[in-house]
């Protein structure tokens, strides 16, 4: 009797703390975009500044992992992301014909969410995103200058959960410098490439499995 007692004395806040904490996983897909964002940004060449036009577009899937602890969550995300960046830069403080504007990236995306949930279907979240470059092409030639180990950055969003599925729309940007520098090896008339903040809006699809 005297056993019984104690298993459920274990078993009491067991099943209360099952209750409190949760463990969701599942798959993820979306877009990333934004267009004709008005940029400044330093130039090495000339050791001045210039209005520049960005707008970098492409598309994500992943995975996830969510651990719910009454209405607070962890979620962090492994996503393949693929971007195709172009710029348009005003022909009048440098040659735009010796500067890379247009470039893809392949890249890995680990974002780290730390999110709170308003409503029963309604969650708000932020936190920091882990990027790993695997390469970035031009004309199908693989530009060194641009492919760094990794950069940090920031997202931050909202979130719509009906059913098994969620739609979520964030807001990410990194913490590089507006600039355009020299490249390390020109590529035929191209001897400088660009580098940003890389504000960029996220609209994804989740499927709970």
């Amino acid at each position: 009797m005297k056993n019984i007692f104690l298993l459920i004395i274990i078993l009491i806040p067991l099943n209360i703390s099952a209750q409190l904490v949760s463990l969701d996983y599942g798959v993820k897909a979306g877009i990333n975009f934004n267009s004709q964002l008005n940029i400044t940004a330093n130039i090495e060449s000339i050791s001045n500044k210039i209005n520049i036009f960005e707008s970098r577009n492409g598309q994500h899937i992943g995975v996830f992992l969510k651990l719910s602890v009454q209405k607070f969550f962890l979620r962090p995300e492994l996503n393949y992301t693929q971007i195709k960046n172009r710029y348009d830069i005003p022909y009048v403080l440098v040659r735009t014909e010796n500067i890379v504007t247009d470039f893809k990236q392949n890249k890995l995306d680990i974002p780290l969410m730390f999110g709170y949930k308003i409503f029963k279907n309604l969650n708000i979240f932020t936190g920091p995103r882990f990027e790993f470059i695997k390469n970035v092409d031009y004309k199908d030639i693989n530009i060194e200058d641009l492919k760094n180990d990794y950069r940090v950055g920031l997202q931050f969003g909202i979130g719509l959960k009906f059913s098994r599925f969620e739609i979520d729309f964030r807001a990410e940007r990194g913490f590089e410098k507006n600039e355009i520098n020299y490249m390390k090896e020109s590529i035929g008339t191209k001897n400088q490439y660009i580098t940003s903040t890389g504000r960029l809006y996220l609209l994804s699809l989740s499927f709970y499995l």
